[in-house]
């Protein structure tokens, strides 16, 4: 008797990856993303855009960013519950009596706080230099500081020259990017 038999057909092989190649590629990926973030966070601006005038209560009257027309102006948004604004600050208040006399100025735009929170804070803290009071966001808002702390830096004509945002700024960053302006 003659039995035929069939031929056997091909068994699929299923390729799993390898949990290795896997992790590998998503580390690549975030690792990519981290790096993209890190050199966005520094975002510098060239084009002349004029910055939006702003008036606002201050710890001492009216601050009014057109009062620093012809300087430059480091407008630097905080708020004293933000350990990294806090953080800056004594730095921030040392350039800014280093390089007054150059035409350089520091604003410190307080977020949300009250007056009394504000004040208690500055004077606790010894800091001399002007701050004004966002207390509903609307300039913070119009500026895009959607975190703190986010700094603008401001040329003497009243156009964006820099932005960091977010994260605080180093002395080194500001003697990289703004003194040489000052001295330019």
């Amino acid at each position: 008797m003659t039995t035929k038999t069939r031929p056997r057909r091909a068994a699929k092989q299923t390729t799993l990856l390898n949990p290795m190649v896997v992790l590998a590629g998503a580390l690549v990926l975030i690792t990519a993303a981290l790096v993209l973030i890190y050199v966005l966070r520094e975002t510098s601006q060239d084009d002349d855009r004029p910055v939006m005038d702003f008036t606002l209560p201050g710890l001492s009257g009216e601050v009014s960013l057109a009062d620093y027309r012809g300087q430059y102006v480091l407008v630097n948004f905080w708020a004293s519950w933000c350990p990294p604004c806090i953080g800056e600050m004594p730095m921030l208040q040392a350039y800014h009596l280093a390089h007054q006399a150059e035409g350089f100025s520091l604003l410190a735009v307080n977020l949300g706080e009250d007056p009394a929170t504000v004040r208690r804070f500055m004077e606790s803290q010894n800091f001399r230099f002007p701050v004004a009071l966002d207390m509903q966001g609307r300039v913070s808002d119009a500026f895009g500081a959607d975190s703190l702390p986010t700094s603008y830096l401001i040329g003497p004509d009243g156009k964006l020259v820099k932005a960091w945002r977010p994260g605080a700024i180093t002395r080194a960053m500001l003697e990289q990017d703004v003194t040489p302006r000052l001295r330019g």
